[in-house]
């Protein structure tokens, strides 16, 4: 504690000063000029988002992610807002999650348009400044307290923006747990309702933006990993009460990123390494995943690149290969069957258009009845979403001859 009191003694001084900065900026545009009628405000074309409206924009400026920049529809909806004098929040995304900007209200006494855009321009520049230049206080990443703190400084009809990763490294929502990479969103949002863990997000427009966006030393997440990422928090912005939900791409490429304060790394799945005369595990956060309760492959072309691993594998030899299905304990016992089965059955039919032979495959389904499943109800009955993800699998099971 001693190493680190400085530290944020440092770091809040310079937020005091970035903050005095802003201030003095907005004050130098209302005292250096006058006051006329304000340019158009014409409406911004932001998927389900209004214009015109308070937002409050949280922003992960943290190790293991993208330097921070604000995507041009961000700025377009700040400047709308900005015209109709309504306040825009800047809140940072780190292990504590506080306010790192108190709502800016911009204003000008123009005497004439030109100056008033000039005004409007300078305001937008500070806010992008300020974005640039900010920094976490605090090691780790709370996204779920980050949306539900922004959604605090906005009320319903106003508009949430979250520009980070996604990729939470603190409970109740800890993706460094094996299988929460992969777990299904309903579970997840079903687990964060029992704990009363959702954002309060009631009547809010939500903007979601860079997830799955990352920065050495955190690898790059998978095509599949990153949609199941946007899956995830679009469910939990919906189970939230948010109005509306709409995703943007960053269009920042600059992946060096912030080194500090430390972010602990959320482990990706390898790509599997296919025992010629054993058994390999095929877990549901690899290229051999599917779409929730489905026997469909989230990352069909992943999957089939997989696949044609173990089909060359097999073409070498005389060894047969067993499928094994197995998933967590949500649902039926006969619809786990079901479904392990189907998924089982799925890598079976890539391996025979690959050219398996059919005579050397064989599959099965044995749901959540299987040796090596773990435990995934907590004390309250309630299932755990990264090890129910840790439990719906394919096993390939390789016998030589």
């Amino acid at each position: 504690m001693a190493v680190a009191q400085p530290t944020r003694t440092r770091l809040r001084a310079v937020r005091r000063h970035r903050a005095a900065l802003m201030a003095g900026l907005l004050l130098a545009t209302a005292v250096l000029t006058g006051c006329e009628d304000p340019p158009e405000d014409k409406p911004v074309a932001v998927g389900c988002l209004p214009s015109g409206v308070a937002m409050s924009l949280a922003i992960g400026a943290r190790a293991n992610s993208p330097t921070p920049a604000l995507p041009d529809p961000v700025v377009e909806l700040a400047r709308s807002a900005a015209l109709k004098h309504k306040g825009v929040s800047v809140v940072q995304v780190d292990g504590r999650v506080d306010v790192d900007l108190e709502p800016q209200v911009f204003d000008s006494k123009a005497q004439n348009p030109n100056k008033y855009e000039k005004d409007l321009n300078r305001w937008l520049d500070g806010l992008r400044q300020w974005v640039a230049t900010m920094r976490a206080d605090e090691p780790e990443a709370d996204v779920l307290k980050a949306l539900d703190v922004a959604g605090a400084q906005v009320g319903p009809g106003d508009t949430v923006v979250l520009v980070d990763s996604g990729l939470q490294t603190t409970a109740p929502l800890d993706f460094r747990t094996r299988g929460m990479l992969d777990a299904d969103p309903t579970d997840v949002v079903e687990f964060l309702r029992r704990t009363d863990a959702l954002p309060d997000l009631t009547g809010r427009h939500v903007l979601l933006v860079g997830l799955g966006d990352t920065a050495p030393p955190q690898a790059e997440l998978g095509v599949a990993q990153r949609r199941h990422v946007v899956d995830i928090w679009t469910a939990i912005a919906r189970a939230g009460g948010a109005s509306c939900v709409d995703l943007r791409q960053s269009t920042n490429g600059d992946r060096s990123g912030i080194d500090s304060p430390p972010v602990s790394v959320v482990p990706v799945a390898a790509s599997p390494v296919f025992n010629p005369c054993g058994v390999t595990v095929l877990p549901d956060d690899g290229e051999v995943g599917f779409v929730p309760d489905s026997a469909t492959f989230r990352d069909p072309t992943g999957a089939r690149a997989t696949l044609a691993k173990l089909a060359a594998l097999l073409e070498r030899g005389t060894s047969t290969v067993e499928l094994i299905g197995t998933t967590s304990s949500a649902g039926t016992e006969s619809g786990r069957l079901t479904l392990s089965r189907n998924r089982a059955r799925a890598v079976e039919t890539v391996l025979r258009e690959l050219g398996v032979p059919q005579e050397r495959i064989s599959s099965r389904g044995v749901g959540d009845n299987w040796p090596d499943r773990r435990p995934d109800r907590g004390p309250r009955g309630e299932l755990l979403p990264g090890p129910a993800a840790q439990n719906r699998t394919v096993v390939v099971q390789i016998s030589c001859g």
